[in-house]
């Protein structure tokens, strides 16, 4: 009983690490809502680290990641006649009392509680964020994953390495 409120506790610390952090990670790319590819972002920086070892396994980093997106939304502007090069991105001081997060984030958040209430025996991990965020079909997680050649089933299989490391 003491470990499954010691579980329940890392979890809400984890939560509170993870949204604030994905807001601020939208923020910085000019973005008020924060949607699934900043909560991708946000799980690479919680301090437990799962999320920046699985990267590591595939030879990627935060950094690559942040490009990738990056990348998706020069392609979009020039998609539509505008140089990419002659827009910037500033970044936003979101006004908002409560976190309010764009569809795909809260699609995150949502099918990450479900992950948690079938793994309720390790506590919520970044690699937890990863293996939702590696179910996404369509968006940008979707799209950032394929520029940067990473295969769904590598990335799946460095998700549950590290999971089975914290059982």
């Amino acid at each position: 009983m003491f470990n499954r409120i010691k579980l329940r506790l890392n979890e809400m610390k984890t939560i509170n690490q993870l949204i604030p952090g994905a807001d601020a990670q939208a923020n910085a790319l000019g973005e008020e809502t924060a949607g699934a590819e900043h909560y991708v972002l946000a799980a690479l920086e919680l301090e437990e680290g799962s999320a920046k070892r699985v990267f590591a396994a595939l030879n990627i980093n935060a950094e690559n990641y942040r490009d990738a997106i990056n990348k998706q939304y020069d392609q979009a502007l020039d998609a539509v006649g505008i140089d990419a090069e002659t827009v910037s991105i500033e970044p936003v001081t979101s006004k908002k009392l409560l976190p309010v997060s764009h569809p795909s984030g809260r699609q995150l958040m949502k099918s990450l509680h479900a992950l948690k209430k079938n793994d309720k025996d390790r506590p919520l991990l970044g690699a937890h964020v990863l293996a939702v965020a590696a179910e996404i079909k369509h968006g940008v997680v979707a799209r950032a994953f394929k520029e940067l050649n990473i295969e769904p089933s590598d990335l799946k299989n460095a998700i549950q390495h590290e999971l089975k490391a914290h059982q």
